[in-house]
């Protein structure tokens, strides 16, 4: 089964606090900062990337709905948010390594692949909860009212 991605994509400045607060995590464990910093920044940047995805989901919901509607399993609706999870996570990632080539003039492939591995990683993490709420949408098409009923008053 592959991801299905319905509706709004998330919103351009929820992408950038997503893959700034990413980029920056990188950069202070490549700078090897104190975990007393590190943990902090972790927290922070996962609480970003899930406040992220629970309103993007938010703002889908219908079009989640509807795509269940037309037959997308509760897998595949949840493999498509954690698959664009995946793709901040990687473009946080890339921001980081750019930054640490900036500001620490490191150049490294071991280094590239980790800083692509904790940016996905985390982003992922973060995203699970959200995800699993857009899996449990339920299907539904048009809202239908109940007729009115005419009163007779006698």
């Amino acid at each position: 089964m592959h991801p299905i991605h319905a509706g709004k994509q998330m919103g351009a400045g929820a992408v950038l606090c997503c893959v700034v607060a990413i980029g920056l995590l990188i950069v202070l464990i490549v700078a090897q900062v104190s975990g007393w910093w590190l943990l902090p920044m972790f927290a922070l940047t996962e609480v970003v990337v899930y406040r992220a995805f629970s309103s993007n989901v938010r703002q889908r919901r219908r079009d989640l709905a509807l795509l269940r509607c037309f037959g997308a399993s509760r897998a595949q609706v949840f493999n498509g948010v954690l698959t664009e999870a995946a793709w901040v996570g990687v473009l946080g990632a890339l921001a980081g390594f750019f930054g640490v080539l900036i500001l620490l003039d490191i150049l490294d492939f071991n280094l590239a692949v980790f800083a692509a591995v904790v940016g996905a990683t985390g982003a992922v993490l973060a995203a699970l909860v959200p995800a699993f709420r857009a899996s449990r949408i339920p299907p539904s098409g048009p809202s239908e009212r109940p007729p009115r009923r005419l009163s007779t008053v006698a």
